[in-house]
């Protein structure tokens, strides 16, 4: 199973000089990187008053799904998102997609890539969520 402060680090490392900023209401900052839940502060995190800047990504951590195999085993697939926001409108998140993509390693299966463009109408940012896959067996 993947762990997420391993995810977490490898993200970092990989986009680090790409990251955006979260600026908290006390004014302290930190790079624009989430795991969800967090480990101190829950779903609650960044928390209500911060201002995003750049790039954010926000990794979920799944609830498995479960699947009964005949002989009584069972399957876990854990499907991991990484949810990539460009509050920037003069950026773009082809960049960030590309290193990810080439740069992840390979424990890490891509399942999918799923783009959303920015919109003027709709007030959204581009967006982009990334699904990972994997996989544990268990037997009884």
């Amino acid at each position: 199973m993947i762990d997420i402060l391993i995810l977490r680090a490898d993200v970092l490392a990989i986009l680090e000089d790409l990251l955006g900023t979260y600026t908290f209401p006390d004014r302290s900052t930190s790079p624009a990187l989430a795991c969800l839940p967090d480990p101190e502060k829950g779903w609650n995190y960044p928390e209500n008053g911060t201002k995003t800047s750049g790039l954010e990504v926000v990794i979920k951590q799944p609830y498995p799904d479960v699947e009964a195999n005949i002989g009584g085993d069972r399957t876990f697939t854990n499907t991991w998102e990484i949810h990539l926001k460009q509050w920037d409108t003069q950026g773009s998140l082809v960049e960030v997609i590309n290193k990810l993509g080439c740069e992840l390693p390979a424990q890490y299966f891509i399942e999918r890539v799923s783009q959303m463009p920015s919109s003027d109408k709709l007030l959204t940012v581009e967006q982009c969520k990334i699904f990972i896959t994997d996989w544990a067996l268990t037997a009884p």
